[in-house]
């Protein structure tokens, strides 16, 4: 049986990483994702030095076309992707709503309910492919 594998969005930071770091500890191999690749690399450090495998994948996703090349990317090169964690998510500041612009709501939208489809819908659809 292969190791199973687990895809974390939003996994540089706060309960992402921690999600993260619980999975690998369970022997899991962790994929994290996030934006910020620096950080993306201290945090794979840090895992593997506890001797647990992690990679660090850095794209937007808010982005359909970057979640469907780099959920493909995972996809083949373990053969699968066995739990989603779709953690990214945020406000990116604030704003009451009379003064909250189309383009800020379109944003936080983004970040918190089309992420988490376009993550969803292209780790199943990588099955149906094969």
């Amino acid at each position: 049986m292969s190791k199973k594998i687990a895809l974390i969005t939003g996994a540089t930071g706060g309960i992402g990483f921690a999600v993260a770091k619980r999975l690998g500890q369970d022997g899991y191999t962790v994929v994290l994702n996030g934006i910020e690749d620096k950080v993306g690399a201290e945090r794979v450090a840090e895992l593997t030095a506890e001797g647990i495998e992690a990679e660090y994948y850095g794209f937007d996703v808010t982005n359909d076309v970057a979640v469907t090349e780099n959920v493909n990317a995972i996809g083949n090169k373990y053969g699968q992707i066995d739990v989603v964690i779709n953690n990214a998510g945020g406000l990116g500041g604030r704003s009451s709503i009379e003064e909250m612009t189309t383009e800020f709501f379109r944003f936080v939208m983004a970040l918190n309910l089309d992420s988490a489809f376009f993550v969803s819908r292209r780790r199943y659809s990588i099955y149906e492919e094969n």
